[in-house]
């Protein structure tokens, strides 16, 4: 497991990272512990693979908020993961139906995010 990207924004930390899935425990235990080891605040998932009942599973003890699209079968599927602690206010949140991708509008200290 690789991440593909990490940004540091002078004092919030982004990544995007292409899982390829998310269905099996452990390698999902494995990306939510990655995440937190990088100190990660805000993570950008691809390909979680995850149905839409079972999206709840990317939910750890450090994570604050879930937002994803997912699809009806075991492929495709977005989400995006915000630590505890980051003061993020959803104003507007987009999924496709088809898991292809989730916008999120919001602020974070009164910055607006999209």
């Amino acid at each position: 497991m690789q991440d593909n990207s990490r940004i540091n924004t002078g004092g919030l930390t982004f990544c995007s990272w292409n899982i390829r899935g998310a269905n099996e425990p452990i390698k999902r235990g494995k990306i939510l512990a990655q995440l937190k080891s990088l100190n990660m605040d805000i993570a950008f998932l691809q390909e979680t693979h995850l149905k839409q009942q079972t999206q709840i599973r990317l939910r750890a003890n450090w994570v604050g908020q879930t937002y994803y699209s997912a699809f009806t079968s075991k492929a495709r599927g977005t989400a995006i993961i915000i630590r505890k602690g980051i003061p993020f206010k959803l104003k507007k949140s987009i999924s496709d139906k088809e898991g292809r991708y989730v916008i999120v509008m919001g602020e974070i200290y009164n910055t607006p995010f999209l």
